[in-house]
């Protein structure tokens, strides 16, 4: 039988081979995380015992940790049943796995457990951990906990529970260059991406506190004009609802130079129900020539996608929808990153105290307006796509 031979870095192994009853394993992006624990589990699974893999949302459930243990699952070739529909999995030696989504916290109650992988716990409510961890007790046996993250401050939760030397609770740490598996220059390729107080969470795996930090006002410059031809879009941030507390509906105007300098202009704002904001939106594109307008498909931005789209008199605009699957943060720290580089330059106009006053106070945990900050960050989005495609950021 042909021996199967798994490559692990340092912190990878140790967390492997810890005995802590709650394990945490924080790193930067692509330092192995759900590599790591999907591994884990599978490998402590005992005969005939249930086992739970929870995630933030279902997409993340569905796109990551269904994946990726699946995929160490066949390696190993210890998968004997796989039910799509219940999301369930049963292991070579009848231990059972189930896989959950906890944008819920209270869906996770119910099951004895006697293990749960908790992947990207930093983006679930501790409410999820705190209840996860009271139903590791399958037969009267207590269970173990990992979860892997990437950190979110040494405010947040996973920082309390697993960075300050809890008892029978231990922490393992690697940097997104620890891992030797990644793609020639993946980091430092990814590092330009990103400001540098969020290289150090993204990419250090550090416990930073960057809320506040996103955006600085001396980031940006002020221009009388942009550089002629230049290829202009607009994306189109729709307010949620149409209710009186609705927040704005929103639209910038941007295009890059080929200096690598970013042209802001002429933002578009207001709190507007359907029939007035399609004025204004139909009124802009025809009165800009040649830019390229993208629109989120999701909520009311697909019904507006379709009704624009319909329209015979802008049948020559260009008008593309647009898949979001990231959180506003993320979508967010391209357009810092370039900022902070001193390559954002806002055309002067009205529009410009409002945009930076958003822009400082903007620390993406929705408190307060960021749809100023959305569009801008959508359109940066829309130029790093090829224009042959639909865009998905």
């Amino acid at each position: 039988m042909a021996k199967l031979t798994l490559d692990l870095h340092e912190a990878q192994a140790a967390f492997l081979d810890s005995e802590a009853l709650y394990r945490g394993f924080v790193g930067g992006r692509g330092a192995g995380k759900s590599f790591i624990g999907a591994l884990d589990l599978l490998m402590r699974a005992e005969d005939d015992r249930l086992y739970g893999v929870y995630a933030p949302t279902y997409p993340m459930l569905r796109d990551s940790s269904w994946r990726a243990l699946l995929e160490m699952g066949r390696r190993l070739k210890f998968i004997r049943n796989i039910n799509r529909t219940e999301m369930r999995v049963t292991l070579g030696n009848g231990a059972e796995v189930l896989f959950r989504s906890v944008d819920d916290p209270e869906r996770a109650r119910g099951p004895n457990l006697s293990g749960a992988w908790l992947d990207e716990a930093s983006l679930m409510h501790q409410d999820a951990y705190t209840i996860i961890i009271a139903c590791l007790r399958e037969r009267g046996k207590q269970g173990w906990l990992s979860a892997t993250f990437t950190p979110r401050g040494k405010t947040h939760w996973t920082f309390d529970t697993f960075g300050t030397g809890r008892a029978n609770t231990a922490l393992f740490h690697a940097r997104t260059a620890d891992n030797p598996f990644l793609p020639p220059d993946f980091a430092e390729t990814l590092r330009a991406q990103y400001p540098s107080q969020f290289a150090l969470q993204e990419l250090e795996g550090n416990f930073v506190d960057v809320q506040g930090n996103v955006f600085k006002r001396d980031w940006f410059k002020v221009v009388e004009n942009a550089p002629e031809g230049l290829r202009w879009v607009r994306y189109w941030d729709l307010a949620a609802s149409v209710k009186d507390s609705a927040d704005y509906t929103a639209s910038v105007a941007m295009a890059l130079a080929q200096d690598g300098n970013l042209y802001l202009r002429d933002m578009v704002r207001g709190k507007w129900e359907w029939p007035d904001a399609e004025k204004v939106m139909v009124q802009t594109m025809l009165t800009e020539s040649g830019t390229t307008h993208g629109i989120e498909k999701a909520m009311h931005g697909l019904a507006a996608l379709q009704a624009l789209t319909r329209r015979r008199e802008l049948v020559r605009v260009p008008i593309k929808g647009i898949d979001v699957d990231r959180d506003k943060l993320s979508r967010a720290l391209p357009l810092s990153a370039r900022a902070e580089q001193g390559k954002v330059c806002l055309v002067r106009g009205a529009w410009i105290s409002s945009f930076l006053d958003e822009l400082t106070s903007f620390s993406g945990d929705g408190k307060t307006h960021d749809d100023q900050v959305d569009t801008a960050s959508g359109g940066l989005a829309m130029m790093s796509k090829p224009s042959r495609a639909l865009i998905s950021y």
